[in-house]
């Protein structure tokens, strides 16, 4: 999912880096992580609707710099959800940047990845542009 932002990239990302901040952006969630900025190895736990239970690692955070995209990487690591996220906040010019949001997620159990990366897509998708839209609104009031 891709969204241009009205902001430098340093700005975008470091809001975006702000995991524990993350709660603004995605519906019907409270996430328990570190403050900002992440670091890898940080952990983070997001609870949706109050019971379902996404365990979260940083993997990797390359702040963008001297015209090169910023990168934040995820690894989901259960109990329910398994995969990858992968943030990336590319410099378009002064005041300018694009935010890319992709999520490679499964889910754990006996039923094959392909069905469950299906089953999953469309939703994690539509919560993508959800926050993509809530962060641009943010950054426009």
């Amino acid at each position: 999912m891709r969204r241009v932002l009205p902001v430098p990239a340093e700005v975008a990302f470091t809001l975006i880096g702000d995991l524990a901040g993350h709660d603004r952006w995605i519906p019907l969630t409270t996430i328990d992580a570190p403050p900002a900025p992440p670091r890898p190895g940080d952990v983070m736990e997001a609870v949706t609707t109050g019971f379902f239970v996404d365990r979260m690692r940083v993997e990797e955070v390359r702040a963008p710099e001297g015209g090169r995209p910023g990168l934040l990487r995820v690894r989901k690591i259960g109990p329910v959800l398994l995969g990858d996220v992968s943030i990336e906040v590319e410099p378009l010019g002064p005041g300018r940047c694009a935010v890319d949001w992709g999520e490679q997620v499964h889910l754990r159990g006996p039923l094959p990845r392909r069905f469950t990366t299906a089953l999953l897509t469309p939703v994690l998708e539509g919560m993508t542009a959800l926050a993509l839209w809530r962060i641009e609104r943010y950054l426009t009031r």
